[in-house]
């Protein structure tokens, strides 16, 4: 198959199952006529779904709102005000980076959320993919992009399964490509937009063409014989990242686990607690002989993230 025949065919399908198959989630259709408002619903949900389960924002991101409804809002906040509201999402430095995306926009471009991709990703924190799913999903200006789903889509659909670690045999350069032209393909349709297509893809990722187990008893790309990948993808697990941590019993635990227990004990505590409380809290098998040290390094570190500071002896969330 040609591959613009190729591409006709997978626009068709997916079109085809999006009809029948669109979540409706919170930060979508949004029926907002400020810009900037608009896009600033769009840049929270895009950050709280960075390594964040869809359920789990739902039920976060319309609390985030009532607490900050306006991007200056947001950007006036201080360290502990977004703590205390990004509860229950975790990577709590994503909190803090999403308000500076907000000052940052208030101060350099005076309170107007940025269009175009060069001011959007001159924006710390803002990626290309953030970048572009602001412009779509906000603005409806068409712009390829890849995210974790719709990478894998692609892959699998136009050149096949990944690899047996986890990788993709072709890089993004030339996935990208192919999504281009997908892009171009999808909007030949009138009814729908480019908030639409991106739409379609990361619901099919989440319900179908999922990362382990995917659904190719139900994938009309599959029926249609023009997915690569169908039957093909190993459930080997990639190698999980090393990274810092501790065993409690049997048990690794990540430090990003204990950094992450640290700040929602201090949430409630608005006097902060001692370096041994916070040990005896977050830790089963706490021993200040063993872990003093560990536990010093980790408030250290959260210290200079400015995600807590220390008075006297007492940690705190920071101000």
């Amino acid at each position: 198959m040609r591959r613009q025949e190729h591409i006709e065919a997978f626009v068709e399908e997916l079109w085809s199952w999006f009809t029948g198959h669109k979540r409706v989630l919170p930060w979508r259709d949004l029926n907002i006529a400020d810009d900037t408002e608009r896009a600033y619903r769009i840049l929270v949900s895009e950050i709280m779904l960075q390594q964040t389960q869809v359920s789990r924002v739902e039920s976060v991101f319309p609390v985030f709102l009532e607490e900050f409804p306006s991007l200056r809002d947001l950007a006036s906040a201080s360290n502990r005000e977004v703590l205390i509201a990004w509860r229950g999402m975790g990577y709590n430095a994503r909190a803090l980076r999403l308000r500076d995306i907000a000052g940052s926009i208030c101060k350099e471009h005076g309170g107007v959320f940025p269009q175009e991709m060069n001011d959007l990703q001159s924006l710390k924190g803002i990626g290309h993919y953030t970048a572009a799913a602001v412009r779509n999903f906000a603005f409806l200006l068409s712009t390829p992009c890849l995210d974790t789903n719709i990478r894998r889509i692609i892959h699998r659909t136009f050149v096949g399964p990944e690899c047996p670690d986890g990788t993709w045999s072709k890089g993004d350069d030339y996935l990208l490509g192919i999504a281009a032209q997908a892009l171009t393909e999808a909007l030949r349709n009138s009814r729908y937009t480019t908030a639409d297509w991106h739409a379609a893809l990361m619901d099919f990722g989440s319900l179908v063409c999922t990362k382990t187990h995917p659904r190719w008893d139900i994938c009309p790309l599959t029926r249609r014989g023009i997915c690569k990948a169908a039957y093909k993808v190993s459930h080997g697990r990639k190698k999980a990242k090393e990274e810092p941590g501790r065993l409690v019993g049997s048990t690794f635990v990540p430090n990003r686990i204990f950094r992450g227990r640290i700040i929602e004990e201090l949430r409630d505590e608005p006097r902060g607690l001692p370096q041994e409380e916070i040990g005896r809290r977050i830790c089963a098998d706490w021993s200040p002989r063993h872990h003093r040290k560990w536990l010093g390094g980790l408030l250290k570190k959260l210290n200079e993230d400015q995600l807590i500071i220390q008075s006297g002896s007492n940690y705190a969330l920071y101000q």
